[in-house]
């Protein structure tokens, strides 16, 4: 890979790329874990996930992790001050609740408590780890070496993955993973209640997994062969529809899980 100069323009966008990143993962993580743990819209705050709290600590730190490790792909030097300098929104917000809002109560209520721990534990271990992150990132520079693209796909085609396409890849994949080894418990999960389960979750558990298993190598093969595609050095029109395709099957099931 030829020298890169430091450029401030890809220095800013990559880091504006990466925080927006990191929201679109935390947020897919945020729906699996909602949906799994039947937590209602009014117990999800922005700060508590009903009464989580190990795994909104994950979720955080996989969303950090996630960006920090794309800045590590794309930048060349400054990597890991690009790293750090990602987590500073989520740096600030805990730090902003932790001094507006946890420190003038001065109560010892559990979710005063909680928030308190949470704020210094994102605070401390998010930096840390979008440095590692974009150190891990940096072994795969080679690999993504792609002019006027992230992870090998063209810049612009970011534009509709953000919002429209990354957050069902991760919320849906992981729904159908967990689902593998969780369908013993399917009756109290209550997914009867979801039409789309209603008639598989009648079977015996093993039909269950063996469908649920060929749905999860069915998104698999889907998102890989819709990443071969934008990868591609020209997408015509036909590569096109079958994007859209991918997409599209992606959109359905997650209206069916989430939204249904």
């Amino acid at each position: 890979m030829d020298e890169q100069k430091f450029s401030i323009k890809r220095f800013i966008l990559i880091i504006l790329f990466a925080i927006i990143l990191g929201f679109v993962v935390s947020d897919a993580l945020r729906l699996v874990i909602q949906k799994f743990l039947h937590i209602t819209d009014e117990q999800m705050g922005i700060a508590l996930w009903g009464n989580t709290f190990l795994l909104r600590i994950f979720a955080s730190l996989i969303g950090t992790a996630a960006g920090a490790f794309v800045v590590g792909t794309f930048l060349k030097t400054k990597t890991k001050l690009a790293a750090v300098i990602t987590t500073l929104p989520v740096s600030i917000f805990w730090l902003s609740l932790l001094i507006f809002v946890v420190i003038p109560k001065y109560e010892l209520d559990p979710a005063n408590i909680k928030i308190f721990l949470l704020s210094i534990i994102l605070i401390i271990a998010s930096p840390v780890l979008g440095y590692f992150s974009a150190t891990w990132g940096q072994k795969y520079l080679d690999e993504f070496h792609r002019p006027k693209s992230v992870l090998n796909i063209k810049w612009y085609h970011w534009l509709w993955i953000l919002p429209f396409y990354l957050n069902k890849i991760i919320a849906v994949s992981l729904f159908t993973l967990i689902l593998l080894w969780s369908i013993d418990a399917n009756s109290k999960m209550g997914l009867h209640d979801n039409p789309v389960f209603s008639l598989v979750f009648n079977f015996k558990n093993i039909i269950s997994r063996i469908i649920v298993f060929f749905v999860f190598a069915g998104l698999i093969i889907s998102i890989s062969h819709a990443y071969k595609l934008l990868t591609s050095e020209k997408i015509d029109w036909k590569n096109g529809v079958i994007i859209f395709g991918h997409v599209l099957l992606l959109s359905v099931l997650y209206v069916l899980i989430f939204v249904l």
